[in-house]
């Protein structure tokens, strides 16, 4: 056989690899369009899932934003919906500036809500109904202010100190809210007075030998007792740990720097302004001059009220009657009123009651004409003086507002709130029920006054505080 033919193969073994090596790379192609393809279809899937989720929460920020702009313009709902984009939105309020504590809804009038949460749940237009998405925002929030003059403040707030002594029995408040405040001076009680409230001093001493607090107490300075029900917080007292045991229902805690004392607010200056007087229906009370008789008696208000058809009236007596006025016997008020005056004086058997059985509101205000957070008696203004018998009827809620000092001594009785630079005397057989009135446009509680007096408010959406998706964790 000649050489050349043995070192060749046979054909048959060539085409026979040949054939090994296609089929090895159409089995790599085919993997590799395997591959691609499924690549290519988890991609799809991937862009279609990443485009609901997408819009499942953009369709939740739309509900946040459809809420914010309602809320915005004045209207408050409780849910908000809509089908395109979708997303269905709750709305609910907070009385607190943080935690987690909320109700459900719009705030009522008069609730005096802080925060606004809205949570929406929005929805894709392609992606399967499970496909959701939820954000929770957060803004902050001032609650509508209905019209008329809002009750606040404490029972008592006298700037200066008191003084109570003989038979006093003083129900300013239930224990856990401040019911007498002093600013800068002492309080001081004797002689059976029986205090149900609670007590805060926040520049003087506590002066309460012979007579009981039925509640908490704190003062800056020293505290001499008597006898406290709730808890005494004090620099010193004059009781061994033994004594407190007995005369201390609940906890003493030394004040130094840093313990903590309820805040007692600046004093507020109120002038005379009649515009700021507004009635429950917005409508302005009705200016009505006092006579040159400067003595506030029925007639005079029953011919006031009616001409302003049963609505609230101001009696203005400042440039009329520069000492003062007063009253005789009893009056009887058919309407609320208000009385301002330089001085307000009444002596020997005097009452105030309502002319029916319906409950109506008495103002006796001396204006501070300082605007200075300090309470200013002026040269032609003096002290409120009640002595030898002086009735607040039942039916009959009172609010004295004075720069000057108070006085009230032998027999008296009211039924209301006293906001004053101090009282010198508050003695012999008082006797002082809680109602809380307040002044036009001024939180008592806080000491601001805010512009437009008892006119209200719309409630105002503020800042959005907070946005985070729920479904994050």
């Amino acid at each position: 056989m000649p050489l050349n033919q043995r070192q060749l193969g046979h054909p048959g073994t060539e085409r026979g690899s040949a054939l090994m090596a296609v089929i090895g790379v159409m089995g790599v192609l085919i993997v590799i369009t395997l591959t691609l393809t499924t690549a290519t279809l988890y991609s799809l899937d991937f862009t279609r899932s990443t485009r609901a989720s997408v819009q499942s929460v953009a369709a939740a920020e739309s509900g946040v934003s459809a809420a914010q702009l309602s809320l915005t313009t004045g209207t408050c709902r409780p849910a908000f919906s809509r089908s395109s984009p979708q997303f269905t939105a709750a709305v609910s309020y907070s009385v607190s500036g943080t935690g987690d504590a909320w109700v459900a809804g719009c705030p009522p009038v008069g609730v005096p809500a802080v925060r606004l949460r809205v949570e929406s749940t929005g929805s894709s237009l392609t992606g399967p109904a499970s496909d959701e998405a939820t954000v929770e925002a957060i803004f902050d929030y001032e609650s509508a202010v209905p019209p008329g003059v809002q009750p606040s403040g404490a029972a008592m707030y006298l700037h200066g100190g008191v003084v109570f002594m003989n038979n006093a029995n003083l129900l300013v408040a239930e224990s856990g809210r401040a019911a007498i405040q002093v600013k800068n001076g002492n309080v001081s009680c004797s002689n059976n007075t029986v205090i149900e409230g609670d007590v805060v001093v926040a520049a003087g001493n506590l002066n309460i030998s012979g007579c009981s607090i039925e509640g908490n107490a704190w003062a800056s300075g020293a505290a001499t007792l008597g006898a406290v029900t709730g808890n005494l917080t004090a620099a010193s007292v004059n009781l061994t740990a033994a004594q407190r045991a007995s005369r201390i229902g609940g906890v003493y805690t030394r004040n130094t720097v840093g313990t903590p004392i309820p805040t007692v607010p600046a004093w507020v200056d109120l002038n005379y302004v009649p515009s700021d007087w507004v009635d429950a229906n917005g409508l302005p009370y009705r200016v009505a001059p006092i006579g040159l008789g400067c003595t506030i008696d029925t007639s005079l208000l029953a011919a006031a009220v009616a001409v302003n058809g049963g609505k609230p009236i101001i009696i203005n007596a400042l440039a009329l009657c520069p000492l003062g006025v007063t009253a005789v016997g009893t009056v009887k008020l058919p309407g609320d009123v208000v009385i301002f005056a330089n001085k307000f004086t009444f002596v020997n058997n005097v009452q105030f009651q309502s002319s029916t059985t319906a409950r109506h509101k008495l103002w006796f205000i001396t204006p501070d004409l300082v605007a200075d957070q300090l309470p200013t008696c002026g040269v032609l203004q003096g002290d409120f003086w009640m002595k030898n018998s002086f009735t607040i009827a039942p039916t009959l809620d009172a609010m004295t507002y004075t720069p000057c000092r108070f006085n009230a001594m032998n027999n008296f009785e009211w039924r209301g709130q006293l906001y004053a630079n101090g009282a010198n005397d508050f003695k012999n057989n008082t006797r002082f029920e809680s109602a809380p009135l307040g002044l036009p446009g001024i939180d008592l509680e806080t000491g601001t006054v805010t512009g437009g007096g008892s006119a209200g408010a719309v409630a105002r959406l503020g800042n959005m505080t907070s946005m985070r998706d729920l479904n994050d964790g």
